[in-house]
């Protein structure tokens, strides 16, 4: 039988033991609880990031192709015969349109980002290329076809098949 001393040594033991495993419980379970808090924070985060970037993306690619339009809208434009005044204006409104894209490229430097949170396919710089591309193909285009008004008979048959070839590759342009 157990005498009394070792009765009082045996439920100190098996207080302090409960006390020690309680605490290492409470620890553990702490310990896994601000890991999870942790976590979510961190995920929060990466998505709040991922948000201010897709929208930066979003509002820089927006009005880069809006200026890309305007663009387009100007080099159709030259085609008919306008006055110096007029083609000054053009050409003012097209520097102050890349004036503005220039600031808005400066002031908006997240949009870049955009290859570290998405697979994006359609890079900024990719778009900016492609544009200018059109842009040469399509001043070519039209110098060809001032060629083609202003030449004699023999030479007009090459020009007329050089127009067709430039035009082939601005199709091929549009298709990538």
């Amino acid at each position: 039988m157990i005498d009394h001393t070792s009765l009082i040594a045996l439920s100190a033991f098996s207080g302090l033991a409960g006390a020690i495993l309680t605490q290492v419980l409470t620890g553990v379970f702490a310990y896994y609880g601000d890991k999870r808090k942790s976590q979510l924070e961190l995920n929060k985060a990466y998505r709040d990031k991922q948000v201010e970037v897709a929208e930066q993306f979003y509002y820089v690619t927006g009005e880069t192709m809006a200026v890309i339009k305007k663009n387009i809208e100007h080099f159709k434009d030259r085609s008919r015969s306008r006055s110096e005044a007029s083609i000054n204006f053009f050409d003012k409104e097209i520097k102050k349109l890349e004036a503005y894209l220039d600031k808005l490229k400066a002031d908006n430097w997240k949009q870049n980002l955009i290859g570290l949170y998405f697979n994006v396919s359609l890079s900024y710089q990719g778009l900016i290329e492609a544009n200018n591309q059109s842009h040469l193909l399509f001043l070519r285009l039209l110098d060809i076809a001032d060629k083609i008004k202003k030449t004699n008979d023999p030479d007009k048959e090459k020009l007329i098949g050089d127009y067709y070839n430039e035009g082939e590759k601005s199709v091929k342009l549009k298709r990538r």
